[in-house]
């Protein structure tokens, strides 16, 4: 601020200065000029000349010219100390503008150093904070990425625990259901393979008495038909001779077709009272199985010989499920491997 004042004050002092040094200039001149060429006369008229002293004239000549020549040298050196200040004064007037001048464009580089600085503190104050809102709305994404994928892990799990528990609470009664069925199922099969055993034992018992009746009878008969053949023959000379017919059922190494078919029959039943449908759902349908035995009754194997697949499929598993009844030891040759019908 002082610079630029000293600079605008310079100007109305070296102006002043000057217009002083140009009215000295013409005030001494004009006093050189009305005392050498008017001198003698008044107002531009001729007077009488009057005889002075040469040497009084040119005393005062001298002083005259003294007096004009001090009065130049004065002027001079007015002009001289004049031009000193004026050339200082404009010396000055330059150094001040020059140091204004630098001095402004100091200020203005600093000003502009000082913006762009602030400009640039801004600019990187701002990218930080533009920086830090990125990552904190970063992290704030992945943060409720990975709340979110927790949740539905977490959901996902209770989920299939869920799942899991009710399968093995489904599955759990499902068995005891499956269970009670069965017990309920064996009961019933054990139930009726007991009446079936007794009843198929009283068929058995009477069919053993009917059959060894008829047997009797047929002995009986056979007896009464020999007496005859051998009174005939007698009688004939022993022309007609001949082994007598059977007239009985054949026998199977002392296994008569009546235990035979008994046994048959109670595998059978056994095998039936096994199933898990009702037999009437197969009712009008066929199967024949091959079922091969051990000698305590256990089940080596068990196939299809034809008939309807379903009562086959039901017939083969109901056949696998237990051992089937002990044969007699006369019996197990002829049933070890045998053909079992079923036709509900």
């Amino acid at each position: 601020m002082s610079n630029k004042s000293n600079s605008k004050l310079s100007l109305p002092i070296v102006i002043s200065i000057i217009f002083h040094g140009i009215l000295i200039i013409v005030l001494g001149y004009k006093f050189v000029s009305d005392t050498g060429e008017n001198y003698g006369s008044i107002n531009g008229n001729s007077i009488d000349a009057i005889m002075i002293d040469p040497s009084v004239m040119t005393e005062q000549y001298q002083r005259q010219l003294q007096a004009k020549t001090s009065q130049q040298k004065a002027d001079q050196k007015s002009q001289e100390q004049l031009d000193k200040q004026i050339k200082e004064l404009t010396e000055k007037a330059a150094a001040d503008k020059a140091a204004a001048e630098k001095a402004a464009a100091e200020k203005a580089a600093a000003e502009k150093a000082a913006a762009e600085k602030a400009a640039a503190e801004k600019a990187a104050a701002e990218k930080a904070a533009a920086e830090k809102a990125a990552a904190d709305k970063a992290a704030a994404e992945k943060a409720a990425a990975e709340k979110a994928a927790a949740e539905k892990a977490a959901a996902e799990k209770a989920a299939a625990e869920k799942a899991a528990a009710d399968k093995a609470a489904a599955e759990k009664a499902a068995a005891e259901k499956a269970a009670a069925e069965k017990a309920t199922a064996e009961k019933t099969a054990a139930e009726k393979a007991a009446a079936d055993k007794a009843a198929a034992e009283k068929a058995a018992a009477e069919k053993a008495a009917a059959e060894k009746a008829a047997a009797a009878k047929k002995e009986k008969q056979k007896a009464a038909q020999a007496k005859k053949d051998k009174a005939l023959n007698d009688l004939l000379g022993g022309l007609t001779s001949g082994t007598p017919s059977s007239g009985g059922a054949a026998s199977r190494k002392g296994v008569s077709d009546g235990e035979l078919n008994k046994y048959k029959s109670l595998v059978r039943n056994t095998i039936s009272n096994r199933f898990h449908n009702p037999l009437n759902v197969y009712r009008g349908k066929t199967c024949e199985l091959q079922i091969k035995i051990a000698p305590d009754g256990l089940v080596i194997s068990v196939i299809s010989k034809g008939g309807d697949a379903d009562l086959c499929r039901e017939a083969i598993i109901a056949t696998k499920l237990k051992e089937l009844p002990k044969p007699a030891k006369n019996l197990y040759n002829e049933v070890e491997t045998m053909i079992i019908e079923f036709q509900p």
